[in-house]
C-alpha cells in the first residue's frame, strides 16, 4: 500500500522497448520513485502477484498480451483492480484512448514521453490512491471524510425503498439536499432522466441477491441540467431484519462523458467541414448493406462526388480559399438532400453521400442533377466569385454487393467515367465499367513489362513531297504486341505510358531504335541521307532534367546527323508548361534538331501560341483533311493554316491523305508535303527499305 511519501511508493514500468524502459525508469528515479520494470504483460502480471506496486505504467502495444488485455486481467482479480493504470502509448486513435478508459485505465501519456508531464501525472494519481487508502484506514473518520468528497456516498434499503444515508455531495447533482430525498425517497427515482429510468427500476425491484452493480445514467436536477452519473453499488443482507440493503457511490462523470462524446464525435467527423469522416461513412454504408441483405428493405444509392478543376483554385488562390471553399460545398450538399441521407467528405475534394432510402434510378439522378445545380451557383468566399462544378458518380444498392469498399470502388470508376464524359455530369455505374478499368489496370501492369519483354516495334509512313511524290521522310510510329491481347492501339497504352511516368523510357528506346534504323538505311542507300526521322515526343519528355542529356547520347549512339531528326509535340503538350517548353524547343533547335507541331488546330492554343515557339514543320490534323471541299469551312481553314505558316516560313504537312482529290486540293493551297494511305500505310523496317530502293 502507499505510503504517506511520494519518494517511498513503487512505480512498476511495463513496455517492451529497451529505449523507452531505460528513459521513464530514469525519469522516475530522479524523482525520488522506487521503480520496477517488466517487459511483457504476462511478467508484468506475475510480478505483481509477487510484489504489488503503487501505480503501473503500461504500454499498448506490446507482443504476446498486449497493454488492454493486461489491464483487463489486473481489473478481474479483486485484489489488483484498486492499483491505478495509466496507459503509455504513440497511438493517435481516440478510439484507442477511449477504449484504454473504459478499461478502467485513469490516465494515459502520450509517447514520446515528456518529462515532467510523466512525473506529474504519476504523482496526481498517486495522490488519489492515497486518498482511497486513508479512507480504508480511517474507519473512525469516516463521516468527515465521506462529507468531503465529490462523489455521493449512498445507502439504502430495497423492500421498501428508503434511503438511510447520503452525503453532501448528492445536492450538487440532484439539485435537492440530502434531507429533501430521505424524507422523499421517490424523488431518487424521479429524476432520472426517462430513457434511462427502467434501467434503475429494474435494478431496484429485482436486485441481484449479492455481488456489485455498476451502471452509468442521466439524472435531470431542479436547474433541468443533465449530470452523467457512474453508479458502483454493492448488495448486502442485514442480518436483522433479513432486508436487502444496497450501498453505494455515485460519481459525477458529467465532465468525463463530454471529453469521450467529443473524442468520438471528433473520431467520426471531419474537422474542416464537420461531415462524416471516410471510416464512419463506411461503417454506416456497411450497416445500411447489411440491413439490405438481411431485412430486404428499400433500396439504397451511393453518390461519389470529385469536385472538377479544384486544384486549380487551391494553386491559384491558395489553400486557405480553397478550405473555405470546401466548406460552403459541404453545406449546399447538405441542403440538396433529404434529412436522412449521409453526407460525407473522404478526403481532399471528395466527397460521399448515401441516400438511405430510393425506390428507382430515377429519384437518384433527380437528387444528382439538383446537387449539379446548386453547385453551379457562384459561391462567394472573402472577395472572391468562385464558381465549382463537380464529377459524380453513382451505385445502386444491390444483393450483389458484400462489402462497402467494393460499392466505393464501383462508384469512384463511375465519378471517372463522369469526369472523362465532359465533367459537370453525373455517370450511373454499369458493369462493363469495372470491366473497362480492371482492363486498363492489366495494361499498366504488362506495359511495365513490354520493353523487356520486346514486345514494343516500330513502323514508318512516308511523308512525301506533293510536287514530286519523292519521300522526304518518315513518321516513326510505335506499336505494342502483346503476347495474349494482340495488337494494342496507340491510344490504349500511351496515356498510361504518361501517367505512370514509362514514357520518357519508352521514348528513348523508340528514338534510338529509330536513328540506328535511320543511319543503316543512309549506308545502304546514300540518296536517304536528306531524309527525316518524324519522332514523337510528350510534354514528360519535355519536362525531364535528363533529356537533353539522353538525345545527345542516342546522336553519338546512332552517328546520325541531328538534321535527320524531326521531333513531333501536340500543342496541348506545349502548353502544359510553355515557359519550359520555349526554353527545351530552343535547345533543340540549337542541336540543329527540326520541331513539328503535330495535330494542328485541334487545340486551344493554335493560331495565338504558333509565332512563340521556333517551329519547323506544322502538320494539319487528318480531321480538316477528311473533310476538305471547296466551299466547306474545313477547306477555308487549311486555307488559312498554310497562309499563315508560310507568312511564319513555316512547312506544312498534311496528314491522313486518302484520295487523288485530297492531294490536288493540297496542291491548289501551296501545301508542300504529305502523308496518308494514299501514298502508303506504315511500314516495317524492312518494307521501308523496300520503298526506299524503289523510290
Amino acid at each position: 500500500m502507499i505510503s504517506p511519501s511520494h519518494n517511498q511508493s513503487l512505480i512498476l514500468i511495463v513496455d517492451d522497448t529497451p529505449a523507452n524502459l531505460t528513459v521513464i525508469s530514469e525519469v522516475l528515479s530522479n524523482a525520488g520513485f522506487d521503480v520496477a520494470i517488466a517487459t511483457s504483460g504476462e511478467r508484468a502480471l506475475e510480478q505483481v502477484r509477487r510484489e504489488p506496486p503503487d501505480l503501473i505504467l503500461l504500454d499498448i502495444m506490446m507482443p504476446g498480451i498486449g497493454g488492454f488485455e493486461t489491464c483487463c486481467r489486473l481489473k478481474a482479480d479483486a485484489s489488483l483492480q484498486i492499483i491505478p493504470v495509466i496507459f503509455m502509448t504513440a497511438l493517435t486513435d481516440v478510439e484507442n484512448k477511449i477504449k484504454g478508459l473504459s478499461l478502467g485505465a485513469v490516465d494515459y501519456i502520450t509517447k514520446p514521453f515528456h518529462e515532467q508531464e510523466v512525473v506529474a501525472r504519476v504523482k496526481t494519481h498517486l495522490e488519489l490512491r492515497q486518498t482511497q487508502f486513508k479512507l480504508q484506514r480511517s474507519e473512525e473518520r469516516l463521516t468527515r471524510t465521506l462529507s468531503s468528497l465529490q462523489e455521493v456516498v449512498w445507502s439504502a434499503f430495497l423492500k421498501p425503498f428508503e434511503i438511510v444515508y447520503l452525503n453532501s455531495s448528492v445536492e450538487a447533482i440532484y439539485g435537492l439536499s440530502p434531507q429533501d430525498l430521505i424524507s422523499e425517497p421517490q424523488l431518487w427515482l424521479d429524476r432520472v432522466e426517462e430513457h434511462d429510468r427502467p434501467l434503475i427500476q429494474k435494478c431496484l425491484s429485482q436486485p441481484p441477491t449479492c455481488g456489485s452493480i455498476e451502471l452509468e445514467y442521466r439524472v435531470l436536477n431542479t436547474n433541468g441540467e443533465i449530470h452523467w452519473v457512474h453508479c458502483t453499488a454493492k448488495i448486502q443482507i442485514d442480518e436483522l431484519s433479513q432486508q436487502f440493503r444496497i450501498d453505494g457511490i455515485l460519481q459525477d462523470i458529467s465532465t468525463r462523458k463530454l471529453i469521450e462524446q467529443k473524442l468520438l464525435y471528433e473520431a467520426q467527423h471531419d474537422g474542416l467541414t464537420q461531415l462524416a469522416n471516410r471510416s464512419f461513412f463506411i461503417k454506416r454504408l456497411s450497416q445500411r448493406l447489411n440491413a439490405y441483405h438481411a431485412q430486404g428493405e428499400n433500396q439504397f444509392a451511393l453518390l461519389f462526388i470529385d469536385l472538377d478543376r479544384f486544384k486549380n483554385i487551391n494553386d491559384s488562390l491558395g489553400h486557405g480559399i480553397g478550405d473555405k471553399l470546401l466548406i460552403q460545398v459541404a453545406k449546399v450538399l447538405v441542403e440538396a438532400v433529404r434529412p436522412n441521407d449521409l453526407v460525407a467528405r473522404l478526403g481532399g475534394d471528395e466527397f460521399t453521400i448515401l441516400l438511405d432510402s430510393v425506390h428507382q434510378e430515377k429519384e437518384v439522378l433527380v437528387i444528382s442533377n439538383r446537387i449539379q445545380k446548386k453547385l453551379q451557383k457562384p459561391i462567394t468566399i472573402g472577395t472572391h466569385l468562385l464558381t465549382i462544378t463537380a464529377s459524380i458518380g453513382i451505385v445502386m444498392g444491390s444483393h450483389l454487393y458484400h462489402s462497402a469498399d467494393d460499392i466505393l470502388r464501383d462508384a469512384d470508376i463511375a465519378m471517372y467515367q463522369a469526369k472523362g464524359a465532359g465533367k459537370a455530369c453525373h455517370q450511373l455505374f454499369r458493369q462493363e465499367m469495372y470491366e473497362r478499368t480492371m482492363h486498363r489496370l492489366y495494361l499498366e501492369s504488362e506495359l511495365r513489362y513490354a520493353l523487356d519483354k520486346e514486345e514494343f516495334f516500330l513502323q514508318y509512313q512516308p511523308i512525301l513531297n506533293l510536287a514530286d511524290y519523292q519521300p522526304v521522310g518518315f513518321e516513326v510510329l510505335l506499336r505494342w504486341q502483346h503476347s495474349e491481347l494482340g495488337l494494342v492501339p496507340p491510344d490504349e497504352f500511351i496515356q498510361l505510358a504518361e501517367e505512370t511516368g514509362l514514357i520518357t523510357q519508352i521514348t528513348e528506346h523508340v528514338m534510338l531504335k529509330a536513328c540506328l534504323q535511320m543511319h543503316d538505311w543512309q549506308q545502304e542507300y546514300p540518296s536517304a541521307s536528306h531524309l527525316s526521322l518524324s519522332i514523337n515526343l510528350s510534354s514528360y519528355d519535355l519536362q525531364s532534367p535528363s533529356f537533353m542529356a539522353k538525345i545527345d547520347e542516342i546522336i553519338s549512339a546512332s552517328n546520325l546527323n541531328p538534321g535527320n531528326l524531326q521531333l513531333e509535340m501536340t500543342e496541348s503538350s506545349l502548353m502544359k508548361n510553355d515557359q519550359l517548353s520555349l526554353q527545351s524547343l530552343k535547345l533543340l533547335k540549337a542541336k540543329g534538331i527540326g520541331l513539328s507541331l503535330d495535330d494542328f488546330g485541334t487545340g486551344y492554343s493554335s493560331l495565338s501560341y504558333l509565332h512563340q515557339f521556333p517551329i519547323n514543320t506544322l502538320k494539319i490534323d487528318r480531321s480538316f483533311i477528311q473533310t476538305m471541299e471547296p466551299g466547306l469551312s474545313s477547306f477555308e481553314i487549311i486555307r488559312a493554316i498554310i497562309t499563315l505558316a508560310h507568312a511564319l516560313e513555316i512547312d506544312v504537312v498534311a496528314e491522313g491523305v486518302e484520295t487523288a482529290a485530297q492531294v490536288e486540293h493540297l496542291k491548289m493551297l501551296n501545301c508542300e508535303m504529305g502523308q496518308g494511305y494514299f501514298f502508303s500505310k506504315p511500314l516495317s523496317a524492312t518494307a521501308a527499305a523496300q520503298y526506299l530502293q524503289q523510290h
